[in-house]
Order: C-alpha cells, then structure tokens, then sequence
C-alpha cells in the first residue's frame, strides 16, 4: 500500500516493560516508538472511539469490561490483552497516509503467529497438526480470519438462517404484486395473460446469505484443512452449509458479492446482529489476495481485535482442565455461579464439579507476567475458597522459561477447626516455547509436550491430593 507505515507491538507491555515514546523517527530498539506515531494510536487506544467501525471484537465489544487497548503515561506506552491488527487512516491535518498497527501475542517471537493461531485451534476443536500454516500469506491474519469466521457462522446460526426483506421479478398469470409496465411490455408482447410484476419478500435467497456461501466456497478451496477440522469436531457446521447452499438458488459464482452494496451495508435488523461480524469476516477473506486485507484505503477504521486474555481462559478449559473434573464458569451466569450473598454472585473461572454443598477446589486463568506479590489475585482465590470449602486453588498462567514438574505450594493459615490440614495455593505455569520455528507443526509437537508435563504434574501433585 503506497505511504503506509506499520506500527508493530505486543500484548501486556506496561510498566517496567512498556514502550519508550521517543523524540526522533528513526527508532534502533525494538521498545522505542517515535511519538510522531502517537496521534495515530490515539485515534484508536479505547474500544469505546470504535464503537461503529468496521472493527470486529473477539468476544463481542459488550461483554469487555476494560476498554483501554493502548494508554500513555508521561513517555510510556502501554498494551494491554488485546491482540489483532487494526488499519486506520491517518488524522492528521498535514497527512492522509494509511497506517496499519499490529498487536502480536509476546510468546510468538517471530511473524508467524502460532502461540495465537494454536490457542484459536484449540478452542475451536480442531486438531492442530492438520493445519497447514507455512506460507507467508497464511502467516499473519488470513487463517485466524477463516477460524473466526466458521466460529462467528456457528454462532449466527443458532438464531436461524439470515433473512432479509428482498424485491423478486415474476411474470405469471396471477398478478400480485408491482406491475412492471416496462419489463411487461417488453416481455408480454402480444399479451397471453401474464403480467410482469415485481414484489418484495421475505426471503432466506439473498446477497448476504450468497455472500456467506461465496467465502465457504474460498474457504473449501484454499483453506480445506481449517474446513475439515470444523467438521470433524463441529457436525452442525456440515448442516449449516447444506442449508445456505439450499436456501441460496440464485447464487452465481462468477459474481462477486464483496462488491455488492447490499453487502456493505450494516446488519441492524435485531434477530441477525450476530450475522453482522461473520458478514465483516465474510468481506475480509474475499477481499483477501495474499496478505494485504488491511491494506484497504477506503475504510477509516477497520480490523480483527482479540482479547487473548478471555482467549487463554478457554483454552485451559479445553485443553487442561475439562479432563480433570472442573466446570468453567462464564460471567452470563449461563454456567452457574458462586453465591456469596442474597443475589450477590462470583464466577470463578474453574471450580471442582460437584454438589454446591459439597467442599470444591477453586482455579483462576492469568494471562500476565504472574509472581507471589500479585495480592489482589490472591486475595481473589482466598475469598473463592472460603466459600466454596475447597483445600487447593492456585493460578495458571503462560510463562516463557521452564519450571519444576513438581509444583511448589504456599500453604494458607486458615482457621485450624474448619480443615484437617493447611490448605494450599498453587502457582501454575504453562511454559510456552519460545523460538523461531519454520513449521507449524514443529511448533505444536513442542507445546503439547509442556502441556503433558502441565497435565501429568496437576495429576500426580494436585488432582489426587
């Protein structure tokens, strides 16, 4: 894209890891940003200035409490969960250069993201050794943009197939609609009895839903490993693709819908608001032609921002913890919840299956730089032990040096009448290769290696204790 500058960062860069906003262009540290560049991360530091962009948020911009993705103090530039990439249009007055800012996960070390792409697997069902991420356009958004689209499709779907009032043409014997005087007299001369007539309908026949089944066409044609590791752990989406190909007769695939105005225009109609990202995805993979998505000059705004902290709490819910006995409770209370007052409620974000009577350990997913001085998170799992009578919690968060196998408990100085023994609290590290890797599946064979030893530990030290 002609004068475009990127702006790279990465997650959780605060405090004594923040950025340096420095007084010259020509930056020889990877930690020094020049602060001509920060009118331009301003435009886009809250969630909040984006509300009506074409920026799609992972998960919905509604259920995120904390709405800063980038904050300065004095110099320093802080990030924070998010992860994605955003391109804007400058706003400065002397400038109308597109700018692009990239915000990759700390524990990928090079350009290909596979610490975010393997977490988004996970969480998806898919089985990561049958994606095949090596190319150099697979390698920055366009694969995470095929998973979220078949997520935010799956999800879209639970409220029905998308409609949308649509005008069709007919020319019959029974006239029940807008004559067409034109067409009529083009096509009906000399007149047998039929009329041309035009109506609208309600109809599941539309551009948005041809434009859906023209990105799964893209989608089987060059990403057919992301498509097959769907299906094989997501059967409805085999139904999903069976009902827009029946519902769509009209769909041509020499048209190409991305240029539709039709499909442009926002989804506002309340019943299909989650149609609304997978037709922004939608957009984005069609547009795609090797890795310049987000080089669009025509958008302000516009682009993919996932919150990796709710992303690491799903996937220790998959891929840790689901096989030791442990419910992940969701905040929409949709998963239960811990009562600590007359309709007063706490989620945990694990809690030991059982009765609600019974005594339950507690566990918190972390994704930050985690030590023993962090009081407010142990002060959180203190409070959630008191109350659901439980002998262990502890917190599990990514780290990028190795740790023990055997784990290293506090123990707590509880009321010595309430327990048989001290209970205890854990710190438990997921240590996250580190490293260039040319292959993907080098990479996955490397971390399901530490995610065994992090399972065999939890089993021996803490699972049967």
């Amino acid at each position: 894209m002609d004068n475009c500058k990127t702006i790279s960062l990465k997650d959780n860069q605060r405090n004594g890891k923040a950025y340096s906003l420095v007084y010259y262009d020509e930056t020889t540290d990877e930690k020094e940003i020049p602060e001509s560049y920060w009118e331009d991360i301003k435009q886009v530091s809250d969630l909040n200035m984006l509300r009506g962009s074409n920026i799609i948020t992972i998960p919905p911009q509604s259920r995120n409490k904390d709405s800063d993705i980038f904050k300065r103090i004095n110099d320093q530039l802080f990030t924070y969960n998010w992860v994605g990439v955003l391109s804007c249009r400058s706003k400065g007055e002397e400038s109308e250069d597109n700018y692009r800012i990239e915000i990759r996960s700390r524990f990928d070390k090079d350009d290909k993201q596979y610490f975010l792409l393997y977490l988004l697997c996970s969480v998806c069902g898919i089985n990561v050794f049958d994606l095949s991420v090596n190319s150099e356009s697979e390698s920055d958004y366009t694969a995470i943009m095929v998973l979220l689209f078949l997520m935010k499709l799956m999800e879209a779907y639970e409220d029905g197939i998308y409609k949308e009032y649509v005008r069709k043409r007919y020319n019959e014997y029974d006239f029940k609609g807008v004559m067409d005087i034109n067409r009529h007299i083009k096509i009906n001369n000399p007149f047998v009895g039929k009329t041309a007539y035009s109506t609208r309908e309600y109809s599941y026949d539309n551009d948005i839903l041809c434009l859906i089944r023209q990105a799964l066409d893209y989608i089987k044609d060059y990403f057919p490993d992301i498509l097959k590791g769907y299906l094989n752990n997501n059967v409805i989406l085999n139904e999903i693709i069976d009902a827009i190909e029946n519902a769509t007769p009209s769909y041509r695939m020499n048209v190409n819908y991305a240029d539709s105005m039709k499909c442009r225009r926002e989804i506002t109609h309340p019943m299909y608001q989650k149609y609304e990202d997978v037709r922004k995805l939608a957009l984005m993979i069609l547009q795609e032609s090797g890795h310049n998505v987000f080089d669009d000059k025509e958008e302000d705004t516009f682009g993919i921002l996932i919150d990796i902290s709710w992303l690491w709490e799903e996937f220790i819910a998959v891929k840790l913890l689901n096989e030791h006995g442990y419910e992940h409770l969701l905040t929409d209370n949709s998963k239960g919840s811990l009562q600590w007052a007359d309709k007063e409620y706490w989620y945990p974000d694990y809690i030991e299956k059982g009765k609600s009577d019974s005594k339950r350990n507690v566990f918190d997913a972390k994704y930050k730089f985690w030590e023993w001085n962090k009081d407010a998170d142990i002060h959180q799992l203190l409070s959630y032990l008191f109350l659901t009578g439980g002998d262990t919690c502890g917190i599990i968060y990514p780290s990028p040096k190795e740790q023990s196998p055997k784990p290293n408990p506090r123990e707590i100085n509880a009321f010595a009448s309430f327990y048989n023994a001290k209970p205890k609290i854990y710190a438990l590290p997921l240590f996250i290769p580190q490293g260039e890797y040319d292959d993907y599946s080098e990479y996955c064979k490397k971390i399901d290696i530490s995610i065994q030893a992090w399972k065999q530990s939890f089993s021996a030290h803490i699972a049967t204790s």
